[in-house]
Parts: C-alpha cells; sequence; structure tokens
C-alpha cells in the first residue's frame, strides 16, 4: 500500500488498467486475482474512506479528484473501472467525470433506482449505528461518516439513471437474493431497464448482498472477459 497526500491505494498485476474505488469494501480481503492476473489493478480510497486521511470537509469533486491524481500519478492514461455496491456507484460516478474511463462494471446496485432519498438514508444508518458502540466503531474504522452522508447527498442529486446512461460500456451483477437492491428497484424493473439500454447483466442465484461480496469468484471471470472484449483489447 502507498500514501500520495493521504491518498492511500495500491496498484496490483499487470496489463491495461482497472481502477477500484474503495470507500466501504477491503479490497485487501477479497480475491480480485482474476482480474490482476490480466490487468494493472489500483485500488483508491478517496480521502474520507478507508485507510486515507479524514480532513473532514468533502465534495464529490474531491473524492472524483483523490482518484484521478493517483490515476496521474501512477501513469494511467486510461482506464476501466470496478466496485460493488457503494464502491460500484462511485466506479460509474467517475465516469461521469472523465472521459479516461473506457468501461465500467457495477455490481449490486440499481444504477436505474431514483436514488433522491439516498442521504437520508446514509443518515439514519449512521443514527442507527451511533447507538450501538460496536458499530459505531466498525463505521469510524471504514469511513468517516459526513464523506458517506456526502456522498449519497451528492449521487442523489444527480438525474434520474445519469450513473447508468453514461456511453461508456457497462456491465451490472447482482444476488438474485439481494434485498438491498430490491428496496430501491424490482429486480424485474431492473432487469427491464438494463435490457432496454442493451447493458449485459448476470443475476446470481440464492446470494443476497453480502454473499454476493464475499463470492465474486462465481462472476470476475466472465467481468474480465468483458473488459478485454469491450474496453481495453
Amino acid at each position: 500500500m502507498a500514501e500520495l497526500d493521504g491518498i492511500w491505494w495500491t496498484a496490483t498485476g499487470d496489463g491495461p488498467a482497472v481502477v477500484v474505488p474503495r470507500l466501504n469494501v477491503d479490497w485487501n480481503t477479497v480475491d480480485l486475482s482474476a482480474l490482476t492476473d490480466r490487468f494493472r489493478v489500483v485500488t483508491v480510497a478517496p480521502r474520507g474512506f478507508g485507510p486515507s486521511s479524514r480532513p473532514g470537509r468533502y465534495d464529490m469533486d474531491g473524492f472524483v479528484g483523490d482518484v484521478e491524481r493517483v490515476v496521474d500519478h501512477v501513469g494511467i492514461d486510461s482506464y476501466a473501472t470496478f466496485g460493488y455496491s457503494m464502491n460500484g456507484v462511485m466506479a460509474a460516478r467517475l465516469a461521469l467525470n472523465s472521459l479516461r474511463v473506457t468501461a465500467v462494471a457495477c455490481g449490486g446496485f440499481p444504477l436505474t433506482a431514483d436514488l433522491a432519498g439516498m442521504g437520508e438514508r446514509a443518515r439514519a444508518r449512521n443514527d442507527d449505528a451511533r447507538r450501538d458502540p460496536d458499530a459505531w466503531a466498525d463505521v469510524l474504522a471504514t469511513y468517516d461518516p459526513i464523506a458517506a452522508e456526502v456522498f449519497w447527498d451528492e449521487v442523489a442529486r444527480l438525474p434520474l439513471a445519469a450513473l447508468a446512461d453514461l456511453g461508456r460500456p457497462l456491465h451490472a451483477w447482482w444476488g438474485a437474493d439481494d434485498t438491498l437492491v430490491a428496496s430501491l428497484l424490482s429486480p424485474a424493473e431492473f432487469r427491464r431497464d438494463l435490457d432496454a439500454r442493451r447493458i449485459p447483466y448476470a443475476v446470481v442465484p440464492g446470494l443476497d448482498h453480502d454473499a454476493m461480496l464475499r463470492r465474486l469468484d462465481l462472476v470476475l471471470p466472465s467481468i474480465a472477459d468483458w473488459f478485454a472484449a469491450s474496453s481495453l483489447s
């Protein structure tokens, strides 16, 4: 792991670049070998998240800028992005800011959902966690709660489906038993939205939100193939 002005990042593997935002997932605990065997995988924790510094004041431009600073630092001209859940939203959000993003793989989040209430949901989660010392300690170890609230507030202000209508290849996947996805958009409607946009997706039977994260090995090989075919060949 390396540090650049308070931004912590890692780089593993060789080949075309895939950038993986680190917001609420410690990717060091996840087997990404299906990607690192074929690509140069750069994980970046914007300030306010993971082990990066926590200045206490945040905006989306800052989160995106932190990732782009690391991309510039390691000499990457173009890159695909990959992420799951909140990290997948950030992967798509990067594409809104930069034409350097060639493709986006986002799992565990319905990017076509109405996200207007996401800031309130984040504040409610933080308020619930504050009532449990162990849960609150977990939150503080993962990110600055203010950073998470700012992130979701800014996502909530985007036009409907802006994170899906990127003008770049997009791949989606989720577990069939993912109640988080279903709480934001019915899976049937999400499928219809993706089909209408000709966006490829995979639904993995028998897995809920957390289990899908633990079993990314079920989808990573096909995502690596998709990256190679759609944007990085």
